[in-house]
């Protein structure tokens, strides 16, 4: 799977994300049936190795949480850019990088690219990082019920990736808390609520919703409401995906294809433009901070030496972000 570097914004969409994409039933993940756990784990790994995505059904059945956070957006982005309530949480008035960032401030991961999307990024509410990483401490707008919304949503999310972590874990023929464990501390998770404003893009290739790029932590879960992320899968096609508000989408990230040595390949993905508004939510799963990542010796033989060198998640992210800075067009 070519890495963000790789990736090019001008491939086209090859067609959409077929119907029979095998969808994962949320309710199966913490299952104590060993036959429903193998099927579960064999239909997991044959969609990875097919398309380097998959779909959680029923994350959300007779729950309010998704819709609760999408109503939460809507009033927040709607808010004009000078309102006291935005101005107070803009991640450009304070050190770190939680808080509101204003249309325009996304890097772009592709050369010529204006990424039209503004956004609302949190960390683990009260976890080991708080206070301590270099992310910063969160800051929540004056909202009614807004923070307790967000986190209960990061909550579900979170309970829905350590149990996706644990599957791949399985798939890849390791101890299934292999992955979980390593990404449990949420020092470097990040929590993102997205909105792209709709409207016309005279230059389809230059004004998009997100750039053509792979995430840089193990794995995401995103919810959208409308119509617009397109997606790669394991040959390299781009696939527009179907919006349900209901439907987890997952993707493998970098540091789960730089640990299976490319068993497991990340996720191209971009969003392009679109006429009306969209919302989008996204909890990147962190591997914990100070761990060194690189291949595991079970994936590396003389037939597939090692593909990466050994880093940590912060380095990664570092890395990935200055090269997308220095991309953005002045």
């Amino acid at each position: 799977m070519p890495s963000t570097g790789e990736l090019r914004q001008s491939d086209p969409v090859s067609g959409r994300a077929p119907d029979t994409t095998p969808c994962i039933d949320a309710r199966e993940l913490l299952s104590a049936d060993p036959v429903v756990r193998r099927n579960l784990v064999e239909q997991a790994g044959k969609t990875c190795h097919e398309f380097s995505f998959f779909y959680l059904t029923h994350a959300f059945d007779h729950s309010p949480v998704a819709a609760n956070a999408f109503r939460q957006m809507q009033t927040f982005f709607t808010l004009p850019d000078n309102d006291p309530r935005k101005i107070a949480v803009d991640n450009r008035n304070k050190y770190g990088s939680y808080g509101w960032m204003p249309m325009f401030g996304e890097p772009a991961y592709q050369p010529g690219t204006v990424a039209h999307v503004e956004s609302f990024d949190c960390g683990l509410e009260g976890g080991p990082g708080a206070g301590k990483d270099l992310e910063g401490q969160n800051v929540w707008p004056d909202l009614p019920q807004f923070r307790e919304d967000v986190c209960e949503l990061w909550n579900s999310l979170a309970a829905l990736g350590a149990a996706m972590l644990e599957v791949l874990a399985e798939i890849a023929g390791l101890d299934k808390s292999f992955f979980r464990s390593r990404c449990n501390s949420h020092e470097l998770s990040t929590l993102r609520l997205l909105h792209y404003p709709g409207g016309p893009a005279p230059d389809a290739l230059r004004d998009v919703g997100i750039a053509a790029h792979t995430d840089f932590e193990c794995i995401s879960l995103i919810l959208q409401t409308a119509p617009g992320l397109e997606l790669t899968d394991v040959n390299g096609r781009w696939l527009d995906t179907p919006a349900r508000s209901d439907q987890v989408i997952v993707l493998l990230d970098d540091m789960l294809e730089r640990w299976t040595n490319g068993f497991f390949r990340a996720t191209g993905h971009r969003v392009r433009r679109t006429a009306t508004p969209r919302y989008s939510v996204v909890l990147f799963n962190a591997v914990n901070a100070g761990l060194t990542v690189c291949p595991l010796q079970q994936f590396v033989s003389e037939a597939t030496p090692a593909r990466y060198t050994a880093t940590t998640q912060r380095q990664h992210i570092d890395s990935e972000v200055r090269r997308a800075e220095r991309l953005r067009i002045p």
